[in-house]
């Protein structure tokens, strides 16, 4: 990257504040130059809306089989379940992904999903779902698994690929991995359905370098990861790459984020630096954190305002205060900050939660009285 390490933190929270602090402007120029270059674009507002949006799109193009990539937007929206609801197979190209799936299991880590499963976990899953010989050699589970999820890539031709990056000014698509997964969906999908949440748009390409740099030092600790792969507009006829392009923006909560006061936790490019240094992570995995994808330090912060009323009040009190996750973000989020100030959010929430319990008991003998109260009451939850 341009910007020596020392600035890189400060330049490239920088570049994520910039779209943050005027987003709605941003989605409208993304939108605006993507559909310029013959992207068909979509903005949606929740979850049930993009997987309405890919459903329409993959019965229009006939397809029953599908592969997808390796990435968080994709489980937050629970394509796979919709796909399946509508008789339409999803299998996950990423080999630690399949695994997961495979074991019924949900990922634990943005960038290994597997890494909580010990190899002879891994072997017992192959073995019952594959039939094969067990064994804990990872060259011979490698093997395993590659074979199969080759034979299924050489014959779809439709996939569906959550983007790491999109550039508003030039309408680019961006994906960052490190075993070429993305690079091999997109170069062979005939039909390619793009998702994007909100908050991953990025202003123009010297903002994109250094948000590409960010995530390779949080996520790897090097310079640039191993593969980067950039869809500017369908393929032409007789090239490799898709024909048919389709991005989808989805909001699904981030307003609600940037209205509660936490926009700054919206910078996060799920590189999973604060993964690997926070200790409670290291014992409990990404089970303590509510039923979503996301885990670790930034999901104490999301997750009470993303998920519904109650899922997740406390992740933000699982964390210990050791402020381990503040220092190596790649973007500068200060989340031991966030986090604090998320748990004196749901202590508001939860001393309002035993007034109300104390109301409920004190009218319920009085119905004349309980019931208007009620209306009044639910009237007042829905006000935004």
């Amino acid at each position: 990257a341009a910007t020596p390490p020392a600035q890189g933190p400060a330049a490239a929270g920088q570049a994520r504040q910039r779209v943050l602090d005027d987003l709605p402007t941003f989605v409208e120029q993304l939108l605006a130059q993507a559909g310029a270059n013959g992207i068909h674009v979509a903005h949606v507002t929740s979850a049930q809306d993009a997987n309405r949006r890919i459903i329409h799109i993959l019965r229009e193009a006939g397809s029953t089989e599908i592969l997808r990539n390796h990435a968080l937007i994709l489980d937050e929206i629970g394509v796979d379940r919709a796909a399946a609801a509508n008789a339409i197979r999803i299998t996950r190209l990423h080999a630690g992904d399949h695994i997961v799936e495979l074991a019924g299991e949900r990922g634990s880590h943005p960038l290994w999903p597997a890494a909580h499963l010990p190899a002879e976990a891994i072997s017992a899953t192959l073995q019952a779902k594959m039939r094969v010989p067990a064994t804990v050699d990872p060259d011979l589970l490698a093997s395993t698994l590659r074979m199969p999820l080759r034979r299924t890539l050489l014959r779809t031709h439709t996939a569906i690929v959550g983007l790491n990056f999109a550039v508003a000014a030039d309408g680019a698509l961006v994906t960052l991995d490190a075993d070429g997964h993305n690079a091999s969906l997109i170069a062979l999908a005939q039909h390619l359905i793009c998702v994007l949440s909100v908050e991953q748009i990025v202003a123009d390409s010297a903002d994109l370098d250094l948000l590409i740099a960010a995530f390779a030092r949080g996520a790897w600790g090097r310079a640039l990861p191993s593969y980067i792969t950039q869809i500017d507009r369908p393929a032409p006829s007789g090239g490799d790459g898709p024909r048919r392009v389709h991005l989808i923006l989805v909001d699904n909560g981030r307003s609600r984020i940037l209205t509660a006061g936490f926009g700054e936790a919206l910078r996060c490019i799920h590189c999973g630096a604060c993964h690997n240094v926070c200790p409670l992570f290291q014992q409990v995995g990404a089970a303590g954190y509510g039923p979503a994808p996301y885990s670790g330090p930034i999901a104490g912060v999301i997750h009470p305002i993303l998920l519904r009323p109650g899922l997740a009040a406390d992740a933000a009190f699982l964390c210990s205060a050791c402020t381990a996750c503040g220092p190596v973000c790649p973007v500068g989020i200060d989340l031991p900050r966030l986090l604090q100030a998320q748990r004196q959010r749901q202590r508001v929430w939860h001393r309002r939660g035993r007034l109300a319990f104390w109301l409920w008991q004190r009218l319920l003998p009085h119905p004349w009285l309980f019931f208007p109260v009620l209306r009044l009451a639910g009237r007042r939850w829905r006000r935004p």
